[in-house]
């Protein structure tokens, strides 16, 4: 019996079983997405080639060469910006391509970017100072003397700017000021009474300002409010604070102290902003609500009775604002007219530096 001869390696049996399954898989080849800039001048947002087939988009993005990264899920073929710089910032943007099944296409559809983010106008006036809430050289109401201290220390050599008193209302570029100049680190200048230094009286907010040929990084800043005793002063420290921590600032509750104090509520603005204030009885409910709202680059100190009338015992009120506002407010003791200031703080972490 003679037996038929085949060719080595070839079974016959399942070859229409491989033929099925070449003809069945996908062609993978490299793609290309052509990831690019929606504007150049400014750029916002970034876009690229839609893929057909894909579910979504997976955007990884860094300022550091991809050794830290952040990254996105998209639906669409274009991906906003979250970030305003203050200094021009190197972004790098990886784009690929997913299946509904969330899975990469092998890595073979993708696209790259670098950007150079360039400042934003309005953030970056925002981020190259830092602001005391509230200075003062004024006699008060029981005829005491209301200062404000001041030491700035250089953090950097070469650092140079101005000190911007911005009185009580709308402020301006016009304000008073005093420039500040270091040649050192750890230099220091210092000034018992800021506000009278500057040449201006009242109360007020201080802006301390870089130049704009300067290093951006504002000196270390030590404010002091006391009043004049006999004996000495009385006062308490306050700290200076950067305006991006209070783009969108954090609502916040006041407790009215007893009748040994006075109690004031500040607002510095840093764009139009909207205070509301709700006031709650004794047993929690809410019994009124206020509103106040002011324009921007404005500073205010008012008594809070003005913002939400007399409080009865046990009566408390809460802030919330629509706009960018640095709030605060201060306690002052009848008896030695010695002045506290609270700063509510809140941190933003949606914008780069």
């Amino acid at each position: 019996m003679r037996r038929a001869s085949i060719s080595p390696g070839i079974n016959f049996n399942m070859r229409p079983i491989a033929l099925l399954i070449l003809f069945l898989a996908p062609a993978v080849l490299a793609c290309d997405l052509n990831v690019r800039a929606h504007t150049t001048e400014l750029p916002s947002s970034i876009e690229w080639d839609r893929y057909i087939g894909a579910f979504s988009y997976l955007v990884t993005e860094s300022s550091d060469g991809f050794v830290t990264t952040r990254t996105y899920e998209v639906p669409t073929n274009s991906f906003t910006i979250p970030h305003r710089v203050s200094e021009v910032t190197k972004f790098s943007y990886r784009v690929e391509a997913h299946f509904e099944t969330d899975q990469v296409i092998d890595g073979s559809c993708r696209g790259a970017i670098e950007l150079a983010l360039r400042p934003d106008p309005q953030f970056r006036k925002m981020t190259r100072k830092v602001i005391v809430p509230i200075v003062g050289s004024v006699v008060g109401a029981t005829g005491a003397k209301f200062r404000t201290s001041l030491r700035i220390t250089s953090t950097t050599g070469q650092q140079h700017g101005r000190i911007v008193f911005h009185p009580a209302g709308q402020a301006s570029d016009s304000d008073p000021s005093i420039p500040y100049s270091f040649d050192r680190i750890k230099q220091s200048f210092a000034w018992d009474d800021i506000v009278q230094a500057i040449g201006a009286t009242g109360i007020g907010s201080l802006d301390i300002v870089p130049d704009e040929d300067a290093d951006p990084a504002a000196p270390t800043v030590l404010a002091r409010h006391y009043t004049d005793a006999p004996n000495g002063t009385f006062g308490s420290f306050e700290p200076a604070v950067q305006p991006f921590d209070f783009i969108t600032p954090a609502g916040f509750a006041v407790n009215p102290p007893d009748q040994g104090f006075r109690l004031n509520v500040g607002f510095r603005t840093l764009t139009t902003t909207t205070v509301s204030a709700l006031v709650f009885d004794s047993t929690g409910h809410v019994k009124d609500l206020k509103t106040l709202s002011l324009p921007g680059d404005y500073f205010t100190l008012i008594p809070s009775t003005q913002l939400v009338g007399e409080l009865a015992p046990g009566e408390t009120f809460s802030l919330s604002f629509s706009g960018s506002v640095i709030p605060f407010y201060t306690l002052t003791e009848n008896g030695t007219n010695d002045p506290a200031v609270v700063i509510p703080r809140t941190t933003n972490a949606t914008f780069v530096q």
